[in-house]
């Protein structure tokens, strides 16, 4: 089962915050697993990190979806979220 509580995350500055995908440079929201909050692109079926406990929802998250969203993140690969040169400095990051 594919899960369809994909949040999706319209606002500009938190993709730019969070990263988007290195291929396409979009992304579809996150998904929560539990505390955690992982980003994705669909088309490129890549993930990344986003941090623990930032973004409301996660309590509400039943058993079967939790587990839904698993075994989907599971079939992605990880990868280095692309964010602006901008926002990184304002971060603290260093560029790539």
């Amino acid at each position: 089962m594919i899960p369809t509580n994909v949040m999706p995350f319209p606002e500009i500055e938190y993709s730019v915050r969070c990263g988007v995908c290195p291929k396409c440079g979009k992304s579809d929201g996150f998904v929560n697993l539990g505390k955690e909050h992982w980003f994705i692109c669909r088309v490129h079926k890549s993930k990344w990190f986003a941090g623990v406990n930032l973004f409301e929802g996660w309590q509400n998250q039943t058993v079967a979806q939790a587990e839904s969203i698993e075994l989907m993140l599971n079939g992605y690969k990880d990868v280095v979220p692309v964010r602006s040169i901008d926002e990184e400095r304002k971060l603290g990051v260093n560029a790539i």
